[in-house]
């Protein structure tokens, strides 16, 4: 892509960001639950750190919070599906379940091809990872 073109996207979360062509991730399949959409940003926010953000730009009003899988699990393996020089990874992250707990899903993690400007989802075959590890739990106060 292009890095001339830019696009005012406007968010609830994020507000008024312009981005260009170029930081945006072509999703050919989408993400598991939202396939009809295909084209996200990544953003990074200070305040919110270490979590990063994927924002569709189609419906800017989907965003997914990610982190790193080895933040979480340090011996997180996802096999030969990605390249270290070029790809990063990341999973999505539930905020708040209906339980108050926050949950990673270690079972599909998004594969983003920072030079290419591809991204995708894959699930692993290993039972070895779930789809909602609990990462912190609701205190009770």
């Amino acid at each position: 892509m292009e890095s001339g073109n830019q696009r005012k996207i406007t968010s609830s979360q994020f507000g008024e960001i312009i981005v260009t062509d170029d930081l945006i991730f072509d999703f050919t399949n989408g993400i598991l639950g939202f396939e009809h959409l295909n084209q996200f940003v990544l953003i990074s926010d200070e305040d919110t750190e270490p979590f990063k953000w994927l924002l569709s730009i189609e419906n800017p009003e989907i965003v997914f919070p990610l982190l790193n899988p080895w933040q979480i699990d340090i011996n997180y393996d996802i096999g030969n599906e990605f390249n270290q020089e070029k790809d990063a990874v990341m999973v999505i992250v539930t905020l708040s379940d209906e339980d108050g707990s926050m949950s990673a899903n270690m079972k599909a993690p998004i594969i983003l091809d920072v030079i290419e400007q591809k991204g995708k989802q894959i699930i692993l075959p290993s039972d070895k990872y779930s789809t909602n590890l609990i990462i912190t739990k609701k205190s009770n106060q």
